[in-house]
């Protein structure tokens, strides 16, 4: 705040008071004028950093969720042609097929840690409306990714505990030569749960590529970003 200093000279009439007064007035009016200014430019500072900043982050998430989307496109493959093979020996009584060398593509969790920065900060605030609805929307699919994601690292930990309990052959793979019928069964239903967490995991991932393509966009409105959601998650999966 910038200080206002009244006139050193003595006030000897109503007219030399009024005066007074109204130097103080608009000194301090220019004070908080220029004040406000000096905010307004630091806000608009703040503002044009932060949607570059959360430019970068939409970017990034929708390279980490591409990412994801491969890989975890080839995990439900592979996990419905095993769940095949099994369903072959338990329906058909043929002998379990070795399972397909599991080659899975590298990927990057997504995540939107900017944005939650800029929250606890408070810069976002200087955002519109719009805006700040479109990442908050990208923050609650960011979450159930999260969930999903649990759910699904937990159907695989019991799959794959499951094939923990039997002798390996040479080349590593569980041998199953000796497994019953029962345990075909059971691991059936291991397979399928963890296919099924998949599914659920890339469906949301596909909703967080909707919803930053339409960012990216330009779309900030809610209702377009749901209809892009909807677009990149209608996309079949095996």
């Amino acid at each position: 705040m910038l200080d206002v200093h009244p006139p050193h000279t003595s006030v000897h009439t109503w007219k030399d008071f009024f005066i007074h007064i109204a130097t103080i007035v608009i000194g301090l009016l220019i004070a908080v004028g220029l004040e406000q200014t000096v905010e307004a430019l630091h806000h608009r500072q703040e503002r044009a950093e932060l949607r570059e900043t959360m430019r970068r982050e939409s970017e990034q998430i929708v390279k980490d969720a591409t990412g994801t989307d491969r890989a975890y496109t080839y995990r439900l493959a592979w996990l419905a042609h095993r769940a095949d093979q099994v369903k072959a020996t338990v329906w058909q009584h043929k002998p379990l097929e070795p399972p397909v060398v599991y080659a899975e593509p590298t990927y990057a969790y997504p995540d939107d840690p900017l944005w939650r920065s800029a929250k606890i900060n408070g810069l976002a605030e200087r955002l519109t409306t719009n805006e700040v609805n479109a990442y908050s929307e990208v923050e609650f699919i960011s979450g159930k990714i999260d969930g999903f994601y649990t759910d699904f690292k937990a159907a695989q930990a019991k799959r794959l505990e499951f094939e923990k309990q039997f002798p390996t052959q040479p080349g590593g793979a569980p041998d199953y030569t000796l497994a019953s019928p029962q345990d075909m069964r059971t691991y059936l239903t291991l397979l399928l749960a963890e296919h099924g967490a998949a599914a659920l995991f890339l469906d949301w991932d596909r909703d967080l590529l909707g919803a930053e393509d339409a960012i990216l966009e330009g779309n900030l409105q809610l209702p377009l970003i749901f209809a892009s959601e909807m677009k990149f998650s209608a996309a079949p999966h095996p």
